[in-house]
């Protein structure tokens, strides 16, 4: 199974410099995960450094492993994580 959101590269490259200026430890990998539904019924997604849990599946995305809980594996289809520098720069979720 392949993973179901799309890292670009700007994306994958501050992920990566994230996980070496904060020190992430050996053994943990990248969560992408679905926040709460707001009023509107639009999802908000999450991203996060966390372990492996027997709930997930992980996916290999370089050398990140990429953690998805396997019950939010549809509401994260066709999603693309990017990064947007700028006054306001951040990682961005695109459907």
């Amino acid at each position: 199974m392949e993973l179901p959101v799309y890292i670009t590269k700007k994306a994958l490259d501050n992920i990566k410099r994230i996980m070496q200026t904060k020190q992430v430890p050996v053994g943990y990998g990248l969560r992408i995960g679905t926040g709460n539904s707001n009023s509107c019924g639009t999802t908000s997604f999450t991203l996060g450094f966390d372990i492996p849990k027997s709930s997930d599946d992980v996916f290999k995305v370089d050398d990140i492993d990429v953690l998805v809980n396997k019950k939010e594996l549809l509401f994260l289809m066709d999603l693309t994580l990017d990064f947007e520098e700028g006054e306001v720069s951040g990682f961005r979720f695109n459907k």
